[in-house]
């Protein structure tokens, strides 16, 4: 049988649309198949070879051929990474190079001795599949932060002078996180967007800090939105004083 099929009439589909020359129709119908059958990694990843092979028949389907050669090689570098940690809640079966990525990540969490591994191969899983540097460091923080991980969140921090997502996203992380205030302005100073500083201040009901920003930046409104969200008699008068010096 040239192409495997789950259906019974899937084989003789793919043919017509072959003889028809319809190579993007039969490559889809095979493709579609192998993800929608519930059979093992490596039965998916032959059927998916054979919809690569009709996709090579033709001239306008080379993009559809890169697509899918991609993903079978995805489904191989799964298969390798679960049976090298003996894992299979590392790089479980998936279509997304991200969700991928991030399963290396959050079984890093857990697996302390083969940390500095398991951070090696999220990266080189990253770089083969050309995944933008900006979105890469997005998700190092959201599974960093997910899973209490703050030392490796801190290392990615330091790793640059600037990060290619700047250091807000690291601020949030630990204010969802509910870090020490030590951890939280340690990222937060090192945002250098003043309108932004003070958000974040804000978000971690830092409203000393705020005010002092809002004070910086001579904003009347931001001081007024201090006075009002803080619940702090102190700092509301503190604001009030600098309302009327502004006067």
């Amino acid at each position: 049988a040239w192409y495997p099929c789950t259906m019974p009439d899937g084989k003789n589909e793919i043919s017509l649309q072959i003889r028809a020359q319809k190579f993007t129709d039969a490559g889809m119908t095979m493709a579609k198949r192998a993800l929608e059958s519930k059979i093992e990694s490596r039965g998916k990843q032959a059927m998916l070879g054979e919809s690569s092979k009709i996709f090579g028949m033709g001239k306008e389907t080379g993009f559809h051929k890169s697509c899918t050669d991609d993903y079978i090689e995805l489904l191989k570098d799964q298969e390798i990474l679960r049976t090298k940690y003996s894992a299979t809640e590392v790089a479980p079966d998936s279509s997304s190079v991200v969700s991928t990525i991030s399963s290396i990540l959050r079984y890093a969490a857990t697996n302390e001795r083969e940390q500095h591994r398991l951070l090696n191969d999220a990266d080189k899983v990253a770089k083969k599949f050309r995944v933008p540097e900006k979105m890469l460091w997005h998700t190092k923080v959201k599974a960093f932060s997910t899973t209490g991980q703050w030392k490796n969140m801190k290392a990615l921090a330091d790793s640059r002078t600037k990060p290619p997502i700047g250091f807000k996203p690291f601020a949030r992380a630990a204010i969802m996180g509910r870090q020490p205030a030590s951890e939280i302005l340690r990222y937060i100073e090192r945002v250098s967007v003043p309108e932004e500083r003070f958000s974040l201040y804000g978000e971690a009901c830092m409203w000393k800090k705020a005010l002092d920003e809002a004070v910086k930046m001579k904003d009347e409104r931001r001081i007024i939105d201090v006075k009002a969200r803080c619940n702090n008699p102190e700092i509301q008068l503190a604001a009030d004083q600098m309302l009327g010096r502004m006067a």
